[in-house]
């Protein structure tokens, strides 16, 4: 994969991260109507912190600290029950909308991490003759 593909998995990775930041906030800061009275904790600055270290730091390696985060993050709301019952009773539309808005952000951001440092490695077809290049659907040589 071209390190192009790669830093566009890296930023869609971001996105996610505040994706999720945003279904983590967005609850409190509704409720509160005030992006500061509504803080009820550093998930989302954590978040947008690991979004920012994915963006700024120019590693191969660096998106797999995203996929780190979505995972525990998604650990750790799924073994509390108030977020699990959040997810399956939409009594309050906003609590439910910002659960599923919190979990498709962990979700594709730890998808779209590992495949920010996946690589793929392509092995040459081979061929009877190896100065023919071999058409890889019919298994024949081009013409």
């Amino acid at each position: 994969m071209a390190k192009a593909d790669r830093r566009r998995w890296a930023v869609a990775t971001c996105g996610a991260l505040v994706v999720a930041a945003i279904g983590d906030a967005g609850p409190e800061i509704v409720e509160s109507r005030s992006l500061v009275a509504g803080y009820d904790g550093p998930g989302p600055l954590i978040y947008l912190g690991v979004a920012a270290m994915v963006a700024a730091v120019r590693w191969r390696f660096m998106p797999l600290l995203a996929v780190v985060t979505g995972v525990l993050f998604l650990f750790g709301g799924f073994s509390d029950a108030a977020f699990v019952g959040r997810l399956g009773t939409p009594t309050e539309p906003v609590q439910f909308w910002a659960g599923w808005l919190q979990l498709a952000g962990f979700t594709a951001a730890a998808a779209f991490g590992v495949a920010a440092v996946w690589r793929r490695r392509s092995v040459p077809a081979r061929t009877a003759h190896p100065d023919e290049r071999q058409d890889t659907e019919t298994g024949g040589p081009r013409r």
